[in-house]
């Protein structure tokens, strides 16, 4: 079996660039030390504790996610989202195409023992863009934990990025795993093919960061979010809500924690997962409704 290359956090983002318009995907090794892993991981743990088993073969059976990352971890923001080491590449991948790259998701991803594969997909499918084409997105994947074969570390499939939108994943192609230990992240482009691992192991949890980046250009022009904030925006009109962006776009834009963003407007959010100590803990009565599924992409060409 092949593999994604690997390069030290010393290696230049031009270099790192190389492989990623050949492969699709690159691990910068050891990115973070333990140090700053540990400041991550210390602020995630208790929401990790009492987060959702998902309910479905994207989401993961044995797989707890949380999202908001930024709001429950200060140190993902001081340490992990703005990484230097990842920041110079998207200088270079989204910059010269957006007057500044924008946060475009986070996720804590902690797959537990007997968990199944993932299936493969794209992580820009959820946007109406040809391909090939120019990269809208790319993401990162942290190591929390070592990520091993047995583990579950990340399947990808090299050069897939490349692939028009009639071709699909078989067994004849290559699909190899992004092993890689703690504080190392995995880049790869929004259009390569990729999926969860399965952890085959007996006790251990494969603890992985999802910190993704998108074109500016790629959201309301007046940020509506703070412009209009939920303490306002719950005593408006329904439709104007909706119009603000307080509404799921398609079928997988603008999520919170896998539920419509109207949720947090509602008196159910604090069954959700929100950024308070307080909120969101699972229960045997907890019945946690995603309503953000995948559809099937509809193209059009930009131009």
């Amino acid at each position: 079996m092949g593999q994604i290359q690997s390069i030290s956090r010393d290696t230049s983002a031009e270099a790192a660039m190389e492989i990623l318009e050949r492969d699709g995907a690159v691990i910068y090794e050891r990115a973070l030390d333990d140090a700053a892993m540990d400041r991550v991981q210390a602020d995630l743990d208790p929401y990790l504790g009492r987060s959702y088993y998902g309910e479905g073969e994207f989401w993961g059976y044995k797989t707890k996610r949380i999202s908001s990352l930024v709001a429950k971890s200060p140190a993902f923001g001081e340490l992990v989202a703005t990484c230097p080491v990842t920041l110079n590449v998207m200088d270079q991948l989204l910059g010269p195409y957006c007057e500044r790259y924008q946060l475009h998701v986070t996720q804590a991803v902690n797959i537990g023992p007997g968990e199944s594969e993932q299936f493969l997909h794209r992580d820009d499918g959820l946007l109406p863009f040809v391909h090939p084409g120019p990269q809208a997105l790319c993401n990162t994947m942290w190591a929390l934990t070592d990520f091993t074969e047995e583990t579950g570390a990340t399947r990808v499939i090299p050069g897939s990025h490349v692939w028009d939108d009639k071709r699909i994943p078989t067994d004849d192609d290559e699909i190899v795993q992004a092993t890689m230990p703690r504080g190392s992240v995995l880049i790869y482009l929004g259009s390569v093919w990729h999926g969860g691992g399965a952890n085959r192991s007996a006790d251990t949890w494969r603890a992985g960061m999802i910190c993704g980046y998108s074109l500016g250009w790629l959201r309301q022009e007046e940020n509506q979010y703070l412009a209009v904030p939920p303490h306002i925006a719950k005593d408006l009109p329904e439709d104007v809500q909706h119009l603000i962006g307080y509404k799921l776009h398609g079928a997988f834009l603008g999520w919170v924690e896998g539920q419509d963003p109207h949720v947090v407007l509602e008196d159910r959010f604090s069954d959700v997962m929100p950024a308070a100590p307080e909120g969101g803990e699972a229960t045997e009565e907890t019945k946690f409704l995603k309503t953000a599924t995948i559809g099937k992409p509809e193209f059009i060409t930009l131009g």
